[in-house]
This record gives C-alpha cells, structure tokens and sequence, in this order.
C-alpha cells in the first residue's frame, strides 16, 4: 500500500498541483492541524484516511477493487474521526477543513521528497481494522 500511495501522491502531483503546492500552503495546513490539539487517535484517523482516499483516487480507473476497498477504509477511518474530533472539541463546521488539511499533508508526505509520511501503511491498515 506504501508504494501505492507513493504512486498516489506522483499522480496527484501532476493532476491536483493544488494540494499544498507550495511549502506556504502545506505550512499553513500543518499549522490549523497543531492548533486543532486533536488526539493521536484522530490524529491517525485523519491522516490515514486522507492517505486512503488518495490511493482511492488513484486506483479509480486500475484497480476498482483496490480502489473500493481503499474507499470504504478511508470512509470508516473518517466516520471514526469525526466522533473523535468532536470529543477533541473541533466544531462541525471545521471538520471539512481539517479534513482538506490531512489530505494536503498526506500528499506531500507522501511524494517522497523531505516530507516523511506521519503513519506507516501498517499503522493505517491497523487502524482501519480496529474500527
């Protein structure tokens, strides 16, 4: 899954240039995800699910399978989230936010430059089959 979100995160690279594409918007991401002060639970059920849906973007047109299953993973890790985030004290209305913010810094982890991923992919699967 690793090599698949690095992929992920390639494709996305030359089709959303978008997400956090520049060191000023991926900064600012990480610095809403700081203020936030979530849990590292939400913290990794955000990250892994915005990890998810990249792959699932990806894999949309290659590999359906892979693609749903990746879907439906990120889904759960979301919906678990969003319960967490309240318990941390994030507003409804932020939670879409917050949710751009993890996708923008799993892309840019995940491209392999100097940005390391914040979970590894058995961090991620683990999670997804605790839910």
């Amino acid at each position: 899954m690793r090599r698949t979100l690095f992929v992920a995160a390639a494709f996305f690279a030359l089709a959303a240039p978008a997400l956090a594409d520049n060191a000023s918007d991926l900064a600012a991401a990480k610095a809403e995800i700081a203020a936030a002060k979530l849990s590292p639970e939400s913290d990794l059920n955000m990250w892994c699910g915005a990890a998810l849906t990249l792959q699932s973007s990806l894999e949309a047109q290659t590999k359906p399978d892979e693609a749903k299953a990746a879907s439906a993973a990120a889904d759960m890790l979301f919906g678990q989230a969003a319960a967490l985030l309240a318990t941390d004290g994030v507003a409804e209305d932020k939670m879409a936010a917050l949710s751009t913010d993890y996708t923008a810094v799993a892309f840019a982890q995940l491209q392999g430059g100097s940005e390391k991923p914040a979970y590894t992919q058995d961090q991620c699967k683990a999670a997804a089959n605790d839910q």
